[in-house]
């Protein structure tokens, strides 16, 4: 029975989840190189990180996770086992890239419908903490201006490249990142680019805030 809603749910994706124009891809991939360095197979738990070389090695770690009644996140965008125990979810499925992807969509889109599509929002898919979730944030910019970078160095572009964010004021100055702006947005048609924080509190972290930083 429980496969059966997680199915339901899965289908109803197109619906429950935002749409892509309003989370540009290229955030979920910042968000995947910061929670597993874009590794399907990766699981944390209660904050130690694995890298299995196998998909059996990876649902063995769960499952000695899940008997030991600890939290623990899967795959590519670390989906937290708080999440999967609210929607039923057979944490094998989040092994699948795709499926991963998806899921890690929702849970963004449940910070995004709280606090708008900006860089609280993805502090908040870390941690419910401000701090914790500002320092994530801070980290996704650096990820997300990187491949900007990549991408107008590819095209010869170094002027404007798509979907650039704006850069929340406020700020700590890091990696030699200068902040370029005052407001915290995610307005993908602006030529500045965006920068803030470090935290967890949906996909990884759960709503609890068992993000490990």
């Amino acid at each position: 029975m429980k496969r059966v809603i997680a199915l339901l749910l899965i289908f109803a994706f197109p619906v429950l989840s935002v749409k892509a124009e309003v989370a540009p891809p290229a955030l979920l991939n910042a968000i995947g190189i910061q929670e597993s360095g874009m590794n399907p197979l990766a699981v944390n738990v209660a904050g130690e990180g694995h890298n299995p070389a196998t998909r059996e090695e990876a649902l063995a770690i769960i499952r000695q996770a899940q008997a030991a009644g600890k939290s623990f996140d899967v795959g590519l965008l670390q989906i937290n086992s708080w999440w999967i125990e609210r929607y039923h979810i057979e944490p094998e499925s989040l092994l699948d890239p795709a499926t991963n992807r998806q899921w890690g969509m929702f849970v963004l889109s449940q910070e995004i419908a709280r606090h708008g599509l900006n860089w609280k929002a993805v502090g908040k898919y870390h941690s419910p903490d401000m701090e914790r979730g500002r320092r994530y944030a801070w980290n996704i910019y650096r990820h997300y201006v990187g491949m900007a970078g990549d991408k107008e160095a590819d095209n010869g572009n170094t002027a404007h490249g798509p979907q650039k964010l704006s850069v929340p004021g406020g700020i700590q100055r890091r990696s030699g990142v200068r902040p370029q702006g005052r407001i915290i947005t995610f307005d993908v048609q602006q030529t500045g680019m965006p920068g803030d924080a470090c935290s967890k509190s949906g996909a990884s972290g759960g709503p609890a805030g068992t993000a490990k930083d």
